[in-house]
């Protein structure tokens, strides 16, 4: 079953998947198993001050006036934005101030009713 997800055409899946690997590769500067807080804080702080504008700027461009990432319709590429800016925002919440089609983005995500439902049901946690 092709639910259209990663994308309507080769093209499409292609963006989406590049979209992904792009806002992964930022997600993997972050040292998340660093046991030493005053390191992860440090570190935190700079990835979010000095490399987190250039991300959200590429990805913003990217977005345009368009409601979903790539296409006309949502894919696995607005999900994973979804997710890591969640993540984000959770430590720096004015990360994205300057960039309210990115926030738009989330909210049409987290409106889709799937969606909205479980963010409703699903477990409150900590970072």
């Amino acid at each position: 079953m092709n639910t259209g997800l990663a994308g309507q055409t080769p093209v499409e899946q292609a963006l989406a998947d590049a979209i992904v690997d792009t806002i992964d590769d930022f997600m993997t500067l972050f040292p998340w198993a660093e046991k030493n807080q005053d390191v992860r804080k440090k570190a935190f702080d700079d990835i979010l001050t000095n490399k987190a504008p250039e991300l959200l700027k590429d990805l913003d461009t990217f977005l345009g006036d368009n409601n979903w990432l790539v296409g006309k319709s949502v894919t696995w590429a607005d999900f994973y934005w979804d997710v890591c800016s969640t993540t984000l925002l959770s430590c720096k919440p004015d990360l994205a101030d300057n960039y309210p089609r990115l926030l738009a983005l989330r909210d049409r995500v987290q409106a889709l009713p799937a969606i909205a439902a479980w963010i409703q049901k699903r477990p409150k946690t900590i970072m």
